[in-house]
């Protein structure tokens, strides 16, 4: 008879897991992370995911702990380093600073840009911010919705001989 109510349990169990991989999210949102492996792979560096933010979808502070948490994917890898902590945000009309902690010692300047490249995308998208500012020890950088390229458009040039 146990055998029996742990077969029952497992496979309800089992049901309901597959039941919800179908499911909508309710209140989704995208955060921008840097893919692994993108300079072999000679692909664009930043990838959204999307993820669910039910009731928490106007709380910014929230949002950007939640993003700071990381990836849910094994292709996607955090453009911050573990343990980036999230000091303030700051927004007047549409910008945005947010300070976060140090990380001159644990990126370069090509990887804190990307970083907040990432950042900043994922700002935009969950406010009406067009210039985000990331703050990071004696490093800043803003990126505005202007500014913000991600592909490189090259136009082929004619060769004479």
């Amino acid at each position: 008879m146990k055998r029996l109510f742990c077969a029952l349990l497992a496979a309800s169990l089992l049901f309901s897991l597959l039941a919800g991989c179908g499911q909508k999210l309710k209140e989704p949102v995208i955060f921008y992370y840097r893919k692994d492996a993108y300079e072999e792979k000679m692909v664009s560096p930043i990838a959204g995911e999307e993820r669910e933010v039910a009731g928490h979808r106007d709380n910014l502070k929230y949002l950007l702990s939640f993003y700071l948490m990381g990836p849910i994917s094994k292709d996607l890898v955090s453009p911050l380093p573990r343990g980036t902590l999230l000091y303030s945000i700051t927004q007047e009309d549409t910008d945005l600073t947010i300070e976060i902690s140090n990380t001159t010692a644990l990126l370069t300047d090509s990887e804190f840009s990307l970083a907040c490249a990432c950042l900043s995308m994922t700002c935009m998208g969950l406010t009406n911010a067009e210039n985000v500012t990331i703050v990071s020890g004696s490093r800043s950088l803003t990126i505005s919705q202007d500014n913000l390229l991600l592909n490189d458009t090259v136009t082929p040039e004619e060769t004479t001989k």
